[in-house]
């Protein structure tokens, strides 16, 4: 298991350092006194979970919670915290749990065991979504060489979209559809996941947990709040998409972006 602690105070890294050590030995141990140092962390290594304090100066922990969440494949989140006052919020950011300061080791130990299995589920879960990918790939190989997918219209006419004529790609509460140039948006039967690998090679990039853009629509590059961009198309309604600042790696080393 990969630890990262999160604490702007050395007492509390040390302490909840100390008490980790001893309920799980084997673990690997990082340390990060800011939201900063954190979300570069992350970037670098591959963390299982992050002990997240919320009281921080500059960034706090829910906002460096939202840009952890926000990324590919997030470690798990727990939230060390002074308060029970932000359980509700943590719970709400989707975190796995929280522990009070000062720290209890019978409490501590409970959320180790939590990690552990919520770790092991994800491992198995990815194992199948890695055999179902791998079927429906091979399924597919009659067919790998059209470059076309089949949409619906809003009166539920299937259409015939070729690559070069999408976008941009998005996710909107549960339906994921495809924007063309010309400003169509049709619905499609896949997850953003499935169109990463399916339009992978076709110069589409994923840059926010809910777009994937077309390379040959991006005008411009705008950098944003707290690390963020926002990318303008060149379509006819000059799009604006959201990057997030862990998916700008990718675009940089898909266009030499700097």
């Amino acid at each position: 298991m990969r630890i990262l602690i999160v604490d702007d105070e050395m007492p509390a890294r040390g302490e909840l350092r100390y008490i980790l050590g001893m309920i799980a030995p084997d673990a690997i141990v990082f340390e990060a006194t800011n939201g900063i140092e954190a979300l570069d962390l992350i970037e670098r290594e591959p963390i299982d979970v992050v002990f997240l304090d919320i009281n921080m100066p500059g960034m706090n922990g829910l906002t460096v919670a939202a840009q952890i969440l926000d990324g590919p494949q997030p470690p798990l989140v727990v939230f060390a915290t002074a308060y029970d006052d932000y359980a509700l919020q943590a719970f709400q950011l989707a975190a796995l749990d929280y522990v009070v300061k000062p720290f209890d080791e019978r409490r501590l130990q409970q959320t180790v065991e939590r990690i552990t299995q919520t770790l092991q589920e994800r491992a198995l879960l990815a194992q199948r979504h890695s055999s179902l990918r791998e079927f429906l790939h091979k399924s597919e190989t009659p067919m790998s060489g059209l470059k076309k997918l089949w949409a619906e219209r809003a009166d539920e006419v299937q259409v015939l979209v070729d690559f070069q004529d999408i976008a941009w790609v998005e996710a909107e509460e549960k339906m994921v559809y495809i924007c063309t140039a010309m400003g169509e948006k049709l619905a499609v039967r896949y997850t953003l996941k499935d169109l990463e690998t399916r339009l992978s090679g076709n110069n589409f990039v994923r840059v926010h947990k809910g777009y994937i853009v077309n390379l040959n629509y991006i005008g411009e590059v705008v950098t944003w709040f707290s690390g963020s961009y926002v990318i303008r198309l060149t379509d006819r309604n000059r799009t604006e998409i959201p990057m997030s600042r862990r998916y700008a790696a990718q675009l940089k080393k898909e266009t030499g972006l700097h």
